[in-house]
């Protein structure tokens, strides 16, 4: 017969060793589970950056212009104005008009060197009762700029062929190109007159388009050749659309216009609406 060994009780010792064999197996179960979670993480991390770094870059944003002026801001605006007015023709292959550009000022007569207009006074279209006489818009025009516009005939008139509306919206069209360019590529400037050449028959006073950043501000947000095209039109050859473009921001913003004395000295240049061919 064989005598088994009689049973023993269970120590304390024993105890404690099947609890702490129970406590490993709990933790191995959840560093098990952390790291599936790390793995998932990581995956999809992982998974983003293949697709970011897989996707093609955005198309950068079109240019304004094809052209830009670079320099101080006088250098930029004086190549606005060589730039833009070489660039429109009489039929004879003659410049236009020459670009003049500077801080506004009026030639002071017999006195030495020119004053300054420190005022732009723009007096309201009454035609639609609309507005007052006295509804008078002051701009200083300190941050402001003036481009004269001068044929190379007598007194800055055009002395080739005769005043027409076509050629009134040409000179328009070169007011509007100088005023964007400006705009865009001179941020301290807020206005900006253009004086137009005076005709040589003298049957009409002498005009200027006036107009502020925010009259052109959808202009300046979309691409240059979306309002002009790229290239200078022949006299009465400007596109349909873009003969609309010219007339819906240079007419409502044509003036005839005489300067007053201000009580400092300084010019105020006042501004009267008029109809286009007035």
């Amino acid at each position: 017969m064989i005598d088994a060994e009689p049973a023993r009780p269970v120590t304390e010792t024993e105890t404690r060793s099947r609890a702490e064999s129970a406590r490993r197996t709990a933790y191995r179960s959840r560093f098990a589970l952390v790291y599936v979670a790390l793995a998932v993480v990581v995956g999809g991390g992982v998974g983003s950056f293949i697709v970011l770094i897989s996707k093609p870059e955005a198309a950068p944003a079109p240019s304004w212009s094809s052209w830009k002026p670079d320099g101080s801001p006088d250098s930029r605006v004086k190549q606005i104005a060589d730039r833009v007015s070489k660039r429109y023709r009489l039929p004879s292959g003659t410049q236009l008009a020459v670009a003049l550009v500077g801080p506004p000022a009026v030639s002071a007569g017999g006195q030495t060197g020119d004053v300054p207009v420190r005022a732009v006074a723009v007096r309201p279209d009454t035609s639609t009762g609309q507005k007052e006489e006295s509804d008078i818009d002051i701009i200083d025009a300190r941050s402001s700029m003036m481009f004269i516009l001068c044929g190379l005939g007598e007194s800055c008139s055009i002395g080739e062929g005769k005043a027409s509306e076509a050629r009134h919206a040409l000179l328009r069209r070169e007011a509007l190109e100088l005023s964007l360019y400006t705009f865009k590529y001179r941020d301290d400037v807020s206005a900006i007159t253009v004086f137009l050449p005076p005709r040589k028959d003298a049957q009409a006073s002498p005009t200027a388009v006036f107009l502020k950043r925010a009259d052109l501000k959808d202009e300046l947000r979309k691409p240059l050749n979306r309002t002009l095209n790229p290239t200078a039109p022949a006299l009465g050859q400007i596109p349909e659309a873009e003969l609309a473009n010219v007339n819906r921001t240079t007419r409502p913003h044509l003036y005839s216009y005489e300067y007053t004395q201000a009580q400092d000295g300084s010019a105020i240049l006042v501004l009267s609406p008029i109809a286009l061919g007035a």
